[in-house]
């Protein structure tokens, strides 16, 4: 009730004076989408969100580029705009009540609700876009279950790239894990799982991981290298050091790692949150495991990887971004 009255008094009528300044936007009517924008923020150009847009406007048949804004005003003219993440959605509607005429698609990737952006908040405002992309099947049914329309909502697993990825025999027999430091990355168990398997050799790639709290062992151990802050033009080479990649986030919309190390061969290990249940078979083309598992868990199934002899790239790679782009353009079409 609180979140709805938030919503209802503070924010509400903002969108309401957009939808009305629309009515009075002249806009040529179109059968076709000859161009198209992809929506991200300036501070994301560096990540994977603006990797994203740049990867799926690049491959797009539909005239489509990347716009990387700073307070989302005064966006660029296009037949439709595609936004990375809903928030960006909701700003932009305020600001810029034109695309209310033309045709919207947000990427949802996971859960993240606030004061601010409430589940009732974002709701009401995708209910206001053509279409809402799930990364996995469980953003699905979450987004049902909050009230959005189950005819605007289309699974498309997010995407990596082949050719940038290559694959490697795999004889090292050494662990990857691939993040930033965060909570939901369950550093507990990635200490746990390193500490407990000395026969085996640890690598992470990412960064902020020396604000763990139990950093300074973790780096004590013998069998652990920690790859900080490497620049994303590595990754293929870091993915190349190791057989099996190891994935315990807690929650995820991708996470697009597991992608990138199965393009690499990688075997992944990996906890039943985002894609990772669509696109594992357990024991075929890597693991799974309950995400409150423990190490005593996980490590046994890190010691069966080895066992696996099948390409597993061969089981990523309709999961590129040319196949991700011609979905999207389809929908774009379609909707």
């Amino acid at each position: 009730m609180k979140e709805f009255l938030i919503f209802n008094i503070i924010y509400k009528w903002k969108y309401l004076l957009a939808i009305l300044k629309s009515k009075f936007i002249k806009v040529d009517k179109k059968f076709t989408i000859d161009n198209l924008v992809y929506v991200a923020r300036e501070a994301d150009k560096n990540w994977i969100f603006g990797t994203k847009v740049r990867r799926l406007s690049e491959h797009s048949g539909l005239n489509a580029s990347a716009y990387f804004h700073a307070k989302l005003r005064d966006l660029p003219e296009a037949d439709g705009y595609y936004f990375i993440y809903p928030h960006y959605f909701c700003r932009a509607m305020r600001h810029n009540p034109q695309i209310l005429r033309k045709k919207n698609i947000v990427m949802f990737t996971h859960a993240h609700y606030t004061t601010s952006y409430s589940k009732t908040h974002i709701a009401w405002c995708l209910n206001l876009a053509d279409k809402v992309i799930c990364l996995n099947s469980q953003v699905k049914q979450d987004l049902i279950g909050i009230g959005i329309k189950p005819e605007k909502l289309e699974i498309i697993h997010i995407a990596s790239d082949p050719e940038f990825f290559y694959p490697h025999e795999r004889k090292s027999g050494d662990v990857g894990f691939c993040s930033n430091f965060g909570e939901r990355k369950n550093p507990e168990l990635v200490f746990q799982i390193i500490k407990n398997m000395p026969q085996k050799h640890f690598h992470i790639f990412g960064k902020n991981w020396e604000k763990f709290e139990k950093f300074n062992e973790l780096s004590g151990l013998q069998n652990f290298t920690y790859h900080n802050n490497r620049d994303y033009s590595e990754f293929p080479d870091l993915y190349s050091k190791i057989d099996t990649f190891v994935s315990p986030s807690i929650l995820e919309g991708g996470p697009v790692p597991i992608l990138e190390s199965m393009l690499s061969n990688c075997v992944p290990v990996a906890s039943k949150t985002g894609f990772c249940p669509d696109i594992i078979k357990h024991g075929e083309n890597g693991f799974l495991f309950d995400i409150d598992a423990t190490y005593k868990d996980v490590i046994p199934l890190i010691e069966k990887a080895d066992n696996i002899k099948i390409d597993i790239r061969e089981t990523a790679l309709e999961y590129s971004w040319e196949n991700c782009a011609k979905k999207i353009d389809q929908l774009f079409l379609n909707s």
